[in-house]
């Protein structure tokens, strides 16, 4: 498996490094998106939601480099 391989990082092929780059994406998709909305739970009730916040920032930045690497791979 390339994945045990000694000698270093092995080059896969554009379309298997786009396809593991879109579950990716979908996974942190998802979990914004239940980040948002614990976010905006917390807020309607009037609790603390500065961590929800910081949570949902930390997970918006990571989606946009997966993103922006998505597009990058060209296919």
């Amino acid at each position: 498996m390339a994945v045990f391989s000694r000698r270093g990082r092995s080059r896969s092929h554009p379309r298997a490094r786009a396809q593991r780059l879109e579950v990716l994406i979908g996974i942190l998709g998802f979990f914004t998106l239940m980040a948002l909305v614990q976010a905006v739970t917390y807020e309607l009730r009037g609790q603390s939601a500065g961590l929800a916040a910081l949570i949902l920032l930390g997970l918006l930045v990571a989606l946009w480099f997966t993103i922006r690497a998505r597009h990058r791979t060209g296919v």
